[in-house]
């Protein structure tokens, strides 16, 4: 039962009665939420901390990667070969002093080797035996004065052979001893650092390693051996030839500087703060004090001379590092945003801060910083002082009571005023501010807050988005339609009705509510408008009811939106491990008849005509051909800007006489990425095709067998090679299904 609301009246009797039960527990209030506020404080400012160690390791290696990129750009045009290589990787050291090495190894690749005999495992590249080497310029020390070293490795009648050339800061190149006096090189293309990246899987991929020691300095004790990280790429041509395996070597003796935070980085004295790198097994990657070394550890910290990581030793593990290294936060950081936790040792309540560094760039490291509570609490006795004062100010407020109880009027009026500016902008849900001060404003309240659960209860079967597009165009939904010219997508689910069989109904309803949503929120994203839910697809409208700019580009976007906010979701454990749905789209830009069709009290706003049958149309050849997103010329012509679309054929689609042009849309552009490896040989081939060179084009998509749409104009080019088609043919292919 809802108790009495106070009059006005009775609110000013009783607000001096209860000023002094105020003053009574206030102290206790403030200090409690004293406490609560500042150590989630302290919590954003470890997280900011832990934030600027991931970016300065993450800037340490973007060299790495920013000559990875530049080396993997010369071989793509041709520039990097065993000829030209040696000025490459000379001027590649220059001007980055934390790169230590940069190696090539090359070779000519002349199919995939499909055996499981040594030296060669199953996927790996075959090379020329005659036509391999590497080249290496090699920083000396860590001291940037101390020259270079260049070892060139090539094969010869009698095996590996070696030799070396020393280059000074000036320029001057010394030989070095010869490479008979050391032991024969081994072949560096059986080196884990070529045949990893060079595997078909890692195609496209840069591939970096965990921290280890420098294998130049082998012949050096440990404690004064360089600790590295290294990062590997296959290198391949334009053209799709193989060129060789570029690895760049790092330095990481900065890790310990890395991790030093100063005062304004935590906005408080920084020296409680144990900031440290480790990774997932608890062991230490960055130094906690100069007395600490480095050494090969297993996985379960102890010393192993055969196998190992590349860790710390401490020399002392303070007590709440050693907590922390092996408390829940090491299991639970899977992403760079910190996981802030309070750790008890020694009977001092710790905060622990975990987050992972860096995705794929390093394996599985993590920073962490530990800090005792009370370093953020020490001010908090002076706030408790505050409250004094703050007390003698409410004593004196007291004889403002009047005041008070307009100002408690006027703060339930603007809630009132700002629930109903909420409404007049379709925002439906309840309240979350409380209940209002004065009984008076609660009825009004209550009143307004059953409206909106009526209004609640209307958005479950009527599109409010749709409704509020008209509310802010102003336009009046009545019977009639206008010619507009509009941009339509359609959606739909491979194979939805064989996984539509297998769920039970209500965990097929959830499912396919949390699929419609990412649709729905991708198109609304994008600007475009929910028509229907055709099942398991949808109807989606751009540039009605209101008018906007760029609408073909902006349907792109969503079906791409859509794709990649489905993969999120398939990916998500509230799938349930499922299958995931993969949908296909058809897009269309066209005139159409908008408006509001169906009878005068149950109104359907939605667009008819030949555009928006042709862009379902569109979505049913996307099955055909194998793709996901298939779009009309008129579209393709309008985006081509901001996305990249393949040509995929002429065609006249069910019902329709007039042909018309599709492409596959599949991308976005990025100015320095090249198309995709199969959209140039596909449209040559179409090209050769129309002009009815049909063995030139099979013989161009026979070059393609996973590409689905090669294989379905290669059928039909062999087709054609049996039998010619009429002279009359103009390349046009007649659908005879949607």
């Amino acid at each position: 039962m809802t108790p009495p609301r106070l009059t006005l009246a009775q609110f000013i009797s009783l607000g001096f009665a209860a000023l002094a039960l105020v003053l009574l527990v206030l102290l206790s209030v403030f200090d409690a939420g004293s406490r609560r506020t500042i150590l989630l404080a302290s919590e954003q400012l470890m997280r900011h901390a832990s934030r600027r160690v991931a970016e300065r390791l993450e800037a340490h290696l973007d060299e790495a990667e920013r000559l990875v990129e530049s080396l993997e750009s010369d071989a793509a045009l041709g520039l990097l070969t065993a000829a030209t290589v040696e000025p490459v990787l000379l001027g590649a050291l220059g001007g980055r002093p934390q790169v230590t090495d940069v190696t090539f190894t090359f070779g000519r690749a002349i199919g995939i080797y499909d055996g499981d005999e040594p030296p060669h495992e199953a996927g790996e590249l075959r090379l020329a035996p005659t036509e391999s080497g590497q080249v290496s310029v090699t920083r000396a020390t860590a001291d940037n004065a101390a020259g270079l070293l260049m070892r060139r490795v090539r094969s010869g009648a009698d095996g590996w052979r070696a030799d070396e050339t020393w280059i000074a800061s000036d320029g001057t190149r010394i030989p070095a001893e010869p490479a008979a006096a050391h032991a024969a090189p081994l072949d560096p293309t059986t080196h884990p650092s070529f045949t990893t990246p060079s595997r078909p899987e890692f195609r496209g991929r840069a591939l970096w390693s965990d921290l280890s020691f420098f294998e130049a300095d082998g012949a050096l004790p440990e404690a004064e051996r360089r600790r590295v990280v290294s990062l590997q790429k296959a290198l391949w041509t334009t053209g799709g030839t193989f060129v060789g395996v570029v690895r760049v070597t790092v330095h990481s003796d900065r890790i310990d500087e890395l991790t030093r935070i100063t005062v304004d980085e935590i906005a408080a004295d920084g020296d409680d703060h144990v900031v440290f790198i480790c990774d997932r097994f608890g062991r230490l990657i960055s130094r906690l004090s100069p007395f600490d070394r480095f050494g090969l550890l297993d996985r379960g910290g102890g010393p192993d001379p055969d196998y190992g990581d590349v860790r710390v030793v401490p020399a002392q593990l303070p007590a709440p590092v050693a907590a922390a290294l092996t408390g829940p936060a090491m299991h639970d950081a899977t992403s760079r945003e910190p996981t802030v936790t309070r750790l008890d040792v020694g009977g001092v309540s710790h905060l622990v801060s975990i987050a992972a560094l860096l995705g794929n760039r390093t394996q599985g490291w993590l920073v962490g910083i530990v800090v005792p509570e009370s370093h953020y609490l020490a001010a908090l006795d002076a706030s408790r002082r505050r409250v004094f004062g703050i007390a003698l100010a409410l004593v004196v407020a007291a004889g403002a009571g009047a005041a008070l109880m307009l100002h408690a009027m006027q703060r339930d009026l603007r809630r009132l005023i700002g629930e109903t500016t909420r409404l007049r902008h379709f925002d439906f849900l309840p309240s979350t501010d409380g209940a209002a001060t004065f009984r008076d404003v609660q009825g009004a309240t209550r009143s307004l807050e059953q409206a909106k659960t009526a209004l609640r209860a209307l958005g479950k079967y009527v599109p409010l988005d749709l409704v509020r597009e008209l509310y802010d165009a102003h336009r009046e939904p009545v019977l009639g339609a206008d010619l507009q010219d509009v941009t339509v997508l359609f959606s739909d689910v491979a194979g939805f009705t064989t996984v539509a069989e297998m769920l039970d109904p209500d965990t097929l309803a959830t499912a396919l509510g949390a699929y419609l949503d990412a649709l729905t929120r991708a198109i609304h994203a994008s600007g475009g408008i929910i028509d229907k839910y055709t099942g398991d697809g949808v109807m989606a409208l751009w540039n009605t009811p209101r008018p906007i700019d760029g609408h073909p580009a902006r349907a792109c976007d969503a079906a791409l939106r859509s794709v990649e906010a489905t993969h999120a979701l398939f990916a998500n454990a509230a799938w349930e491990g499922r299958a995931p749905w993969p949908t296909r789209f058809g897009i269309h830009r066209g005139q159409a008849n908008v408006g509001h069709f169906g009878a005068p009290d149950r109104l359907s706003f939605t667009a008819m005509g030949d555009g928006v049958n042709l862009a379902s149309r569109l979505e049913g050849l996307a099955k055909q051909y194998g793709v996901s997103i298939v779009v009309s010329a008129a579209v393709a012509r309008e985006a081509r800007d901001a996305f990249r679309f393949r040509r995929l054929d002429r065609v006249v689609v069910k019902g329709k006489h007039e042909p018309v042009e599709i492409y596959e849309l599949v991308g976005r552009r990025v100015p320095e990425r090249p198309p995709p490896p199969f959209v140039m040989p596909y449209e040559a081939a179409l090209d050769a095709y129309f002009a009815r060179r049909f063995a030139e084009a099979d013989e161009l998509l026979r070059a393609q067998p996973e590409d689905p749409p090669s294989v379905v104009l290669a059928a039909r080019c062999r087709d054609f090679l049996i039998r010619a088609p009429a002279s009359d043919w103009t390349g046009i292919h007649t659908l005879a299904t949607k």
